[in-house]
């Protein structure tokens, strides 16, 4: 394997090195793997639910443009924990999405009030 090769995953995006840096800046960001058209899979090792999200569509609902790729954004739904959250990234093969790959998808951002009861 030549020195190229062995530095990229893909001839367009290049490898993550094994241990994420100190510098959160030097990591790979949600926006970049947006900007490449990623495919965002989060797993949760404690209930085993796992969950596929664009990552244009997390992009845009973190709001932190550089919140790191290999940090999950929120806890499972299911079990409500973060602690057993891991996250990763690629592009999903032609066969992956032709067999009906299922992935989540924001709808709409709902705002709630919450009120309380005051003496006057």
């Amino acid at each position: 394997m030549d020195s190229l090769s062995a530095d990229i995953c893909s001839h367009y995006v290049p490898a993550m090195p094994s241990i994420p840096s100190t510098n959160r800046f030097a990591n790979r960001s949600i926006r970049d793997c947006a900007r490449d058209h990623m495919l965002m899979v989060m797993r949760c090792d404690l209930c085993g639910r796992t969950v596929n999200y664009w990552a244009e569509d997390l992009a845009k609902v973190i709001d932190d443009p550089f919140h790191e790729a290999h940090v999950p954004p929120w806890g499972c739904g299911q079990c409500g924990t973060i602690d057993y959250m891991s996250i990763r990234w690629h592009l999903p093969s032609a066969q992956e999405l032709a067999a009906g790959l299922t992935v989540r998808r924001p709808v709409r951002q709902v705002v709630k009030w919450i009120w309380r009861d005051e003496r006057v």
